[in-house]
């Protein structure tokens, strides 16, 4: 299959991080640098443009997109509200990856877009419905006004649009940050990587 073009990310930071028991997990530091800076970094060579799906821009500089008022709840309406935002401007083609994805893999959006016109990740733990390339008006004519209170859920979604799934292996990839455990844990993947052990 033919790889579309290069589409724009965006970075799914809507959350009310309820599991981390503290602060936006967006503002969690892991080696040095917020989790959101250190999200957008690993993203930001692999598309044209980067967004977010969040109510501020946390200083990064990246357009924020808010939920519509009369959206789903939850990550269904940050897919909604991108994709109307997104088409207003004549883009139809987005990938999404979550703000807690310290270790988004470096080659996500080159395997999302090779299986596309839409695709979803999966591992052996099954699908991973926050990484995903999507198609902006084929969302829009599934969310429409009078369906948005049916439940949705993104894997839903994906089924009704016919998204294709793309491999990943398991570990630390698709890692999702969303409780302290899971942060100390990232934490020490993170000091690991960065200071591997020295060659004889």
């Amino acid at each position: 299959m033919t790889a579309i073009a290069m589409p724009v990310a965006v970075v799914l930071a809507g959350g009310r991080s309820r599991r981390m028991q503290g602060p936006d997990k967006a503002l969690a530091m892991i080696a040095g640098e917020r989790m959101i800076d250190r999200v957008l970094r690993r993203m930001r060579p692999q598309v044209a443009e980067l967004l977010l799906s969040a109510p501020q821009d946390y200083g990064t500089g990246c357009t924020a997109i808010p939920d519509l008022s009369d959206g789903p709840a939850g990550p269904m309406g940050a897919i909604r509200a991108v994709a109307h935002a997104l088409c207003v401007r004549g883009i139809e083609a987005f990938v999404t990856v979550p703000v807690d994805a310290p270790f988004v893999p470096l080659d996500l959006v080159d395997r999302l877009t090779a299986s596309g016109p839409m695709a979803m990740a999966r591992t052996q733990d099954g699908w991973q419905p926050v990484f995903a390339l999507w198609q902006g008006p084929a969302v829009l004519a599934a969310l429409t006004p009078a369906r948005c209170s049916e439940k949705w859920s993104l894997r839903r979604l994906a089924q009704e649009l016919g998204a294709a799934a793309v491999d990943f292996d398991g570990g630390q990839a698709l890692m999702n940050v969303n409780t302290p455990e899971d942060l100390a844990l990232a934490q020490q993947i993170a000091a690991r990587d960065a200071c591997p052990e020295q060659q004889p």
